[in-house]
């Protein structure tokens, strides 16, 4: 009996030893770790073939030989080599550093080809130190292409850094560290050719086939808008509410969203991005988030920390992470289609305005960024709108703090600061109120002189800094007194270039992706680039103080301004993205409600066909640049021939509405 209980306990070790050995995971062997077989193993690639690059080994004094990465110019040089993993397993990966020179970006480190998660940057000159890459795989992956990079996915870097002794562990304990290593991660892959030798493959034809049938769709839409719209509009007798279509429509959008989602994972650097910093919000809390990696200034990364919580909760594979992500710009894409109603309806009969929410709801453009691309413009743009239609209310403390929630999300809502202080103080079209309130009540002013808008400009500024410093103060950690600033300028420079897969006037001439140094008509890019958003600036505002001083006060003059401002940045300014135009969309929706003129709108459906475009064709660059496909320079020729047209055009417009102040009101009259 002893020898029987001795050979079932023995039997039943072995067996929890069996199960915990198939569950630590498989170790990945790594070809070549210290490089003394030369670059044997490990495959090289580089973000741009600049001649400055170089990639080889050097003698390490002591210890053999190491890899040396050497760029005159930022850049993303990786020495790359694909691992077989076990899913769901924990990894660390070490390897020593050591770096001359290097500056910007994401430095020296350890990274993962086809993610934007790195390890701690080591940036200067440094002596040989070890760094280390935690994370853990995704359900299903089966390999990880570790990086040794100068730079890394949109945070560029130059010098010259040396990687030795490179190694990978399991983790005993991986809890809390979430999917690092996405599923996304894969090695670049060998080029396609075509039977003459030449790279094929980028999806055009599809792009415009997928664009123009999504862009009938709108136009039906608008058409519907405009039959409804053409009928009298009478205040006293305004039809039933109809709450059951605003909301039948705003199901079918969300949806319509939600399915879109499924089907695109999204954006391949951006979502994993997203979800790492999520999860290290979670995990690392604010203090710490800006030990590793992230380009994005603080206030978004509450928002994803958030979402993160709530994947913790609900679980799920990646698909639910990424979808979870998407949610709060897919309710702001819903709340500015709602918002559009609500202002429509006082000015348009109910029928017009619910169809112009329908336009709104399904423009494809917006539903393809929030739901397809994951991407937070339209948080960025709810926060450059909410604040026009509050200064309407003279609520400008409000207004300020939602202007100022948006700069802590996104750097681009800084364009829009010194066109909101000079629309304030140069007569913002406030409507009328009974009675003083706000800043005129604790003042004890009674009538709107200028010294009640400047104090009504200096409290948006207070509101809108003390939400910034709010925010920020817990992501501080041990950086010094000024990184929000160098965060900013470090976000704002990150590229470059003269334009980043905007199709505007610098794509036209053939400066995609071409350096700001670049010499052009005497200057180069960038100095052009800093000259035109300036002019762009000034004589936006110089033709709303016209129309302030020369007309009678339209509320449309402040979107329709603020519209032309972004699109004259994005037309001609430097270091340009494809979304970069995305508010100005929405401002030209209700410079349309405001001015009820038809080449308003006109001019809004053109402009989302354009970016949809646009916006598709910079997507599938991202997803098929590893295969050689990079781009179709004829698509970004004539769609940067239709924007610039577009832009002469939304000029002529803009020009005539705030300067002559006569509506062309071909319908909804």
């Amino acid at each position: 009996m002893k020898l029987k209980r001795s050979i079932i306990f023995i039997l039943a070790a072995l067996l929890l030893l069996l199960c915990g050995c198939q569950k630590t995971g498989h170790i990945p062997e790594i070809t070549n770790p210290g490089f003394e077989n030369e670059l044997s193993g490990w495959t090289t690639q580089k973000y741009t073939d600049d001649p400055g690059v170089s990639i080889g080994c050097v003698s390490d004094e002591g210890a053999g030989k190491a890899a040396c990465i050497s760029s005159s110019v930022e850049n993303d040089v990786r020495l790359i080599q694909e691992l077989a993993v076990s899913p769901e397993t924990g990894y660390r990966i070490t390897c020593r550093v050591k770096t001359e020179g290097v500056n910007g970006g994401a430095g020296a480190n350890i990274g993962i080809y086809g993610i934007a998660v790195t390890s701690e940057p080591v940036i200067g000159d440094a002596d040989w130190q070890e760094i280390e890459l935690k994370g853990v795989t995704a359900a299903g992956q089966k390999t990880l292409p570790v990086s040794l990079c100068l730079g890394g996915h949109g945070a560029l870097s130059s010098g010259k850094a040396y990687f030795d002794d490179v190694k990978i562990e399991l983790l005993e304990d991986a809890s809390g560290l979430g999917n690092v290593f996405g599923e996304n991660a894969k090695a670049p892959e060998v080029k396609s050719e075509s039977k003459s030798g030449e790279l094929t493959g980028f999806p055009t034809r599809e792009i415009l086939t997928y664009s123009a049938l999504v862009t009938a769709v709108m136009l039906l839409i608008w058409l519907w808008h405009v039959v409804c719209a053409k009928k009298p509009f009478r205040v006293e007798k305004q039809e039933r509410s109809s709450w059951y279509w605003v909301l039948l429509i705003l199901a079918a959008a969300l949806i319509a969203r939600i399915a879109l989602s499924f089907i695109f994972y999204g954006h391949k650097t951006d979502i994993v991005c997203f979800t790492a910093w999520g999860m290290r919000v979670i995990n690392d809390g604010p203090a710490h988030f800006y030990d590793s990696w992230c380009d994005y200034p603080p206030g978004y990364m509450l928002i994803l920390g958030l979402m993160s919580g709530v994947y913790k909760i609900v679980g799920g594979g990646t698909q639910i992470n990424a979808l979870l992500v998407k949610v709060p710009c897919i309710i702001a894409d819903l709340g500015l289609a709602y918002i559009v109603y609500r202002y429509a309806k006082k000015t348009m009969r109910r029928s017009a305005a619910i169809a112009l929410l329908a336009l709104v709801a399904f423009t494809p453009v917006m539903a393809f960024v929030s739901s397809a691309w994951g991407q937070i413009d339209q948080a960025l743009t709810l926060a450059i709108v909410i604040p026009i239609l509050l200064l309407y209310k003279r609520k400008p403390v409000w207004a300020g703090i939602i202007y100022g929630a948006g700069i802590i999300m996104k750097p681009q809502a800084l364009m829009c600061g010194p066109a909101y202080m000079l629309f304030i103080i140069f007569g913002c079209p406030y409507e009328e109120v009974n009675q003083p309130r706000g800043i005129a009540r604790l003042f004890g002013i009674k009538k709107d002189t200028v010294k009640l808008r400047i104090l009504e400009t200096i409290a948006a500024v207070i509101g809108a800094f003390a939400v910034i410093i709010l925010v920020s103060i817990p992501f501080r950690g041990q950086q010094g007194p000024f990184w929000l600033v160098e965060k900013y300028y470090g976000t704002a420079t990150s590229y470059k270039y003269a334009t980043v897969n905007a199709y505007n006037f610098w794509a036209l001439i053939g400066a995609n992706w071409k350096r700001v140094e670049t010499p052009f008509l005497g200057l180069d890019y960038g100095r052009w680039g800093t000259i035109f958003m300036a002019l762009s600036v000034v004589i936006s505002i110089a033709l709303y103080v016209y129309s302030v001083l020369k007309h009678k006060v339209c509320k449309g003059a402040l979107p329709l301004a603020m519209a032309f401002m972004l699109e004259g940045i994005f037309m001609f300014g430097h270091f340009m993205h494809e979304r970069y135009i995305f508010p100005a969309l929405m401002l030209l929706m209700f410079a349309y409600i405001f001015y009820n003129d038809w080449r308003l709108l006109v001019t809004y459906v053109a402009l989302a066909a354009t970016m949809l475009v646009n916006c598709i064709a910079a997507f599938y660059y991202s997803k098929l640049f590893d295969l050689g496909f990079y781009w179709d320079e004829k698509l970004i020729y004539w769609c940067s021939v239709a924007n610039v047209a577009l832009f002469i055009w939304f000029a002529y417009v803009s020009f005539d509405l705030l300067i002559r102040n006569k509506p062309k009101k071909g319908f909804n009259g």
